[in-house]
């Protein structure tokens, strides 16, 4: 990530517009922000959001710009990493990585050390525990690989707290509708690239109601240390280690299901549901 003033601010113009023109607002609680506000006082952020529309990228950047929060370093997958969008994602503060380290040290190495680096200098961080975009709405299960990396980081800098918070993105309706319809249907995924960048000019003639995002309880590693029996003094061993990430991660997606906001679109699937039973 290589976050440029400049490149921001071109960008909080661009997404006023095109939010605008596309959606009939952001909703979000005055109180959640008052509560960010004071986390990123205390502590680094990690940021850890549902996924479901590539918007997810753009949204709590968006919110943190206009409530002058500092703006999160956000882990993408590569495959965003295209021409022209690459380059501009990580001047508004993405950086990419692989889906997958398997196989391959030195790139785990460099991520890892790359991430301690950030934590240890305050940047807040996004992340998407699902690893990639829900096509039906429900959560995924989280994926650990990323949170491991965060959380050895934040136990490496006891001195400053890292700080975790769940939060729910949720859509009236999803720009990507189509294209998950298709894949649920057994339709291959369509690559993300400049022709599929420059046909989606399609979703400005249409508008996809609200987007709507509720912040979770703030987590910290020692009140996860708690729940597994482990109290902040104790050394942990390489099991109670994976259990802390475990709970860690699956108490983050339990967190978004509480607060998640039912949506009209959501009561009418419910209601074509039950008239279906």
């Amino acid at each position: 990530a290589t976050p440029d003033r400049t490149t921001i601010k071109a960008l909080e113009v661009v997404f006023d517009r095109l939010f605008q023109r596309i959606y009939a607002g952001v909703e979000w609680e005055r109180a959640d922000i008052d509560r960010l506000r004071a986390a990123a006082k205390q502590g680094t952020l990690v940021l850890l959001p549902s996924h479901k529309s590539h918007v997810d990228y753009l949204i709590l950047s968006y919110v943190f710009n206009q409530q002058n929060l500092p703006l999160p370093l956000i882990a993408a997958g590569d495959n965003l990493d295209f021409f022209p969008v690459g380059s501009v994602f990580r001047r508004g503060g993405a950086f990419f990585i692989r889906r997958s380290f398997r196989g391959d040290r030195l790139y785990a190495a460099v991520v890892d050390a790359y991430v301690r680096r950030l934590l240890r200098d305050g940047y807040p961080i996004e992340l998407f525990l699902e690893g990639g975009r829900s096509r039906t709405g429900k959560l995924l299960p989280p994926k650990f690989g990323l949170l491991n990396m965060i959380v050895d980081a934040a136990l490496a800098v006891p001195e400053r707290p890292t700080l975790f918070v769940p939060v729910s993105i949720g859509y009236e309706r999803v720009i990507e509708a189509r294209s998950y319809e298709h894949e649920l249907q057994g339709g291959e995924k369509a690559k993300e690239d400049a022709a599929g960048l420059f046909a989606s000019r399609d979703v400005l003639r249409h508008r996809y109601g609200r987007i709507s995002m509720q912040v979770g309880p703030v987590l910290t590693l020692d009140e996860i240390r708690s729940e597994i029996g482990v109290s902040p003094e104790q050394a942990l061993s390489p099991a109670k280690r994976r259990a802390l990430v475990t709970r860690l991660g699956n108490r983050v997606m339990d967190e978004i299901n509480r607060v998640t906001a039912l949506t009209p679109g959501g009561l009418t699937a419910l209601a074509l549901l039950s008239q279906r039973h």
